[in-house]
């Protein structure tokens, strides 16, 4: 409402700006001044109606308008009319810096408590996964001694340094798992579509989470 009231307040003063400047000569131009004028001031009146309903319901209420105001009016330069009309958006709080800060740093708070749900996940995903690796890889290198297939050799010498990245992983994994901030499980996970569960898992059959087995096949899955 205040922005149409002020527009045709403007182009209202305009067509008068036109009509008393000098040099504006010729009865057809006046006639269409003067028409232009008048299609202003209808306008004017019913924003000016519809603005006063909209400041009345204001918290505070604002002062109305008439069209006595808007017609004494000569100058561009005199246009002042909105000037006190507009709610100031400075007075809320959410408009005041140190409520804005407060509040990014409490959303960040927030993300930062998600972030620890994910990173335990995200943990113990990993140490899960490097478990199978390690308990697969070994697994095969032992049947192949079994078997004496040349191939055993090549595969031994592959696996010593991933087994030494691995462990390398598993420990700094150890000490994220120890932190006071780990909101998440010890230990092995267990994936969904293990035939048996691991004796070194540390997990009873009577105790399996298979809520955490679910979580921890998604992720895995997803790597």
């Amino acid at each position: 409402a205040l922005d149409d009231l002020e527009r045709l307040v403007v182009m209202w003063l305009f067509e008068r700006s036109k009509m008393a400047m000098s040099g504006t000569a010729g009865y057809k131009l006046h006639q269409q001044i003067s028409k232009a004028l008048q299609r202003h001031s209808e306008a004017i009146r019913n924003a000016i109606s519809h603005y006063n309903t909209q400041a009345a319901a204001l918290n505070p209420p604002r002062p109305p308008i008439s069209w006595k105001d808007i017609a004494e009016y000569s100058f561009l330069g005199e246009f002042d009319l909105l000037r006190h009309c507009r709610a100031d958006v400075q007075d809320n709080n959410w408009a005041k810096p140190a409520f804005r800060q407060a509040t990014v740093k409490f959303f960040r708070l927030q993300r930062a408590h998600e972030e620890l749900v994910h990173v335990s996940m995200e943990v113990r995903c990993l140490w899960t996964s490097i478990h199978d690796e390690e308990a697969h890889t070994t697994k095969v290198i032992d049947e192949l001694l079994i078997s004496d297939c040349p191939l055993t050799s090549e595969l031994t010498k592959q696996h010593q340094p991933w087994h030494a990245i691995n462990q390398l992983h598993l420990h700094c994994l150890e000490e994220i798992m120890h932190h006071p901030r780990y909101v998440g499980s010890q230990g092995v996970g267990i994936r969904l579509g293990t035939p048996t569960i691991p004796e070194d898992a540390g997990v009873e059959n009577s105790q399996v989470d298979m809520d955490r087995a679910v979580r921890v096949e998604l992720q895995l899955v997803g790597m």
